[in-house]
């Protein structure tokens, strides 16, 4: 009976390799024999026979298709081409998903980031979701098409099936490239009253973003960022500040301890935050040209950048609580900057109109 039987690979002449799979096309209870073109046994219909061999190339071709159908063990096999609609065309709003993490680097999403960057004539490609019915989102559309922008459909580009709706909110846009910002150029345009605020190595986009937020609302010269090791400007941090990332100058040192060091060298004075020790932050007499460091969310500011600041300031805490996050500490230390300012602006406008401070 071994004799007989055509799946047996070990026979003289059998093809050898991958397994020979059966076509289900034309599957009967009782298949009808086909002679063997290699040693003359029935083989069951269907049964692919040696390469090249009793057929034509088209029909080869065709049966090779028709076996590929399906996957093992019976399961549909995975469909490359788009699915098909009436009369057999393709569908034109199917495209292949793009990962989150190859989003465009100059994307911008969500309402408030994309009517900043239109305000600022930073957005060069409008992508619209044109079946909300949004005022804010006709407005945007209308801004668009004034200025002139390609406006595209949001639904067509592969990465948005990875923005949830209430993350792009139906609006996303490409970015111009932003104009880089240098520390002479900061120094040069900061006048009496000045604030740098420098970030060591700060790796979450959503604390970075919330810090870039408060940034714009405290009026800073200035966010100095370390080109390796901390958080890039990315399209989680566009979203994260509302748009403000567009706008907030920012600039990307490659050794923030020489930073530090030149700024110094233009009357700047350098305050470090640190969690456990320094003089106590609602009392610190802040001076008028300063610089704000915060570190790193776990570790804090590295060591030479720590070694080149003029004080060292914490925040009070109950016992009970260890730490702020780094987007609440950079905002309560900054605002508290600029209330003691306020106050003693207040005390010597006092004493030069001659009244009692």
């Amino acid at each position: 009976m071994d004799e007989l039987t055509p799946n047996r690979t070990d026979q003289p002449g059998a093809p050898r390799g991958r397994r020979r799979r059966r076509s289900r096309r034309g599957k009967t209870s009782q298949p009808d024999a086909v002679p063997s073109v290699q040693s003359g046994r029935p083989s069951p219909a269907g049964q692919r026979s040696a390469p090249g061999r009793g057929r034509p190339p088209a029909q080869r071709g065709a049966d090779r298709g028709a076996s590929r159908g399906t996957g093992r063990q019976g399961r549909p096999a995975r469909q490359a081409a788009a699915p098909q609609s009436g009369g057999g065309a393709p569908r034109d709003d199917v495209h292949r998903s793009v990962p989150r993490s190859q989003l465009p680097s100059n994307l911008v999403y969500g309402i408030n980031p994309v009517t900043i960057a239109i305000d600022h004539s930073q957005l060069k490609v409008l992508y619209y979701d044109g079946s909300r019915q949004s005022e804010r989102l006709q407005q945007i559309h209308a801004q668009a098409s004034d200025a002139g922008l390609d406006i595209r459909p949001l639904q067509r580009q592969g990465w948005s099936r990875n923005l949830p709706p209430d993350l792009h909110q139906g609006v996303a846009g490409l970015l111009h490239e932003l104009p880089r910002l240098y520390l002479e150029e900061v120094v040069q345009a900061a006048g009496e009253d000045s604030c740098v605020l420098v970030l060591d190595r700060v790796q979450d986009p959503q604390n970075l973003g919330a810090v870039l937020r408060t940034a714009a609302a405290t009026g800073v010269d200035a966010v100095v960022l370390p080109k390796a090791g901390g958080c890039p400007i990315t399209p989680a941090v566009h979203k994260a500040s509302a748009g403000m990332s567009i706008i907030v100058p920012i600039v990307e040192d490659e050794n923030l301890a020489r930073a530090l060091e030149f700024l110094k060298e233009h009357d700047y004075w350098v305050i470090g935050c640190d969690s456990s020790e320094g003089e106590d932050a609602t009392t610190f007499e802040f001076p008028r040209r300063r610089v704000i460091v915060m570190g790193n969310e776990a570790e804090g500011m590295r060591r030479l950048v720590k070694e080149n600041c003029d004080y060292t300031v914490r925040i009070p805490m109950l016992a009970k609580v260890e730490s702020l996050n780094i987007s609440v500490a950079s905002a309560v230390v900054m605002y508290l900057a600029m209330a003691d300012l306020a106050r003693a602006q207040y005390v010597e406008n006092g004493v030069e109109n001659g009244e009692d401070a």
